[in-house]
């Protein structure tokens, strides 16, 4: 059956190790859009931290944001799925792991990330490419309590992110003792993100399932639908997806689930996985 829709996740996938989006991948996106096919960037990242060199790209209209837990119509410019978190266990979640000293935490709602202060200082010291932090930086907003934040706003929280400090070793600080207090909530899903750090979404909600949610609104079955991805928080798309396709620079879990395994992200291994399976069947 022809691919009719593809979920693209982006960092680590779509773009290269310096969040660069090559001129040849933009073309097979282009190629793929005059198809037919629908291409659909299926991130971690809030709305308003898609990238611009992406949405440049004239045919793009959905996109999937926070793990899956909201759908946005970028052409009408509004959310048309969500799949929120519980406000209050949220809140509480980021009370009780404020005090993990090597840890910087941030919170979704509606269209844009926030962190404390705090965390603005500790996010330069993340081991991250400086493109990455510049990222962080842009698509956050900085406020006094993120728990008072998210009892507070009109939006329900979309995703909490723990991001870690690397200790003496190299390892990230304070995660095992995060992860032991994330499980703590039956409500919460957690996952890595594939860059130090953990994830927490409703337990209910994934990219595959918003993947999915869109396929049945514009009317695409799910063997009509591929999905590549590289970490732990693509899993349930590699899953769901008719087609499932993993980085092989992807995380070993991602690889072991996919159908199949394509090039590097530095090698435009997901323009080649997109020619291979949808643009030249």
């Amino acid at each position: 059956m022809a691919i009719r829709m593809i979920g693209l996740d982006l960092d680590g996938t779509l773009f290269d190790s310096q969040k660069r989006l090559t001129e040849y991948t933009k073309q097979v996106l282009e190629k793929a859009i005059a198809k037919g096919i629908m291409v659909v960037p299926a991130t971690g990242r809030p709305r308003i931290g898609l990238p611009k060199s992406l949405l440049e790209i004239s045919g793009i209209r959905y996109a999937i944001v926070a793990n899956g837990s909201a759908i946005y119509d970028l052409k009408e410019d509004r959310s048309i799925y969500q799949n929120c978190m519980d406000r209050e266990d949220a809140a509480e979640l980021m009370r009780c792991t404020r005090h993990l000293e090597h840890t910087v935490q941030g919170a979704f709602l509606g269209e844009w990330g926030y962190m404390e202060a705090v965390d603005s200082v500790r996010l330069g010291q993340l081991p991250l490419v400086e493109e990455m932090k510049a990222y962080l930086r842009t698509s956050r907003h900085v406020v006094e309590s993120l728990p008072e934040l998210i009892r507070n706003s009109e939006d329900a929280p979309q995703k909490l992110v723990l991001m870690f400090l690397q200790d003496e070793n190299g390892n990230p600080a304070d995660q095992t003792e995060a992860e032991e207090l994330v499980a703590q909530y039956e409500k919460f899903a957690f996952m890595s993100g594939g860059v130090g750090n953990i994830e927490i979404i409703d337990r209910h909600a994934g990219k595959g399932t918003a993947l999915l949610e869109l396929g049945n609104l514009l009317g695409i079955s799910r063997e009509e639908i591929m999905a590549i991805g590289d970490s732990e928080n693509d899993l349930d798309m590699i899953c769901k997806a008719g087609l499932g396709v993993a980085m092989v620079n992807g995380e070993d879990i991602i690889k072991k689930n996919a159908d199949a395994i394509t090039a590097s992200n530095d090698e435009d291994g997901c323009a080649k996985a997109i020619e291979k399976y949808a643009v030249n069947d």
